[in-house]
């Protein structure tokens, strides 16, 4: 379910930032969105299977960041953090 090859690209794609009304985690780093909090909703259509994933404002930052670097062609949902390592950690801050 990598967006990396063309064939693999979901069919449809929303993304969203809502406000957390519960509890989430985050599928990047694991850490916990509270409630009240902004957080990034992505779903698509993958395989023809319907999936959605949670990224926290951090995570968000970080992969916005890598996705502008050359040396970086790809990254899929939820592997961020072994894709960039610890190369853009300064982008959270």
């Amino acid at each position: 379910m990598c967006g990396c090859d063309l064939n693999d690209r979901p069919s449809k794609y929303w993304e969203y930032r809502p406000i957390a009304r519960k509890e989430h985690v985050c599928c990047e780093c694991g850490s916990k969105i509270n409630i009240g909090e902004r957080y990034y909703l992505l779903k698509g259509i993958w395989d023809g299977k319907f999936l959605t994933f949670k990224q926290c404002e951090i995570c968000k930052k970080v992969w916005d960041e890598a996705m502008t670097s050359p040396e970086i062609e790809c990254i899929c949902l939820g592997e961020l953090w072994e894709t960039v390592g610890s190369d853009f950690e300064y982008a959270a801050f």
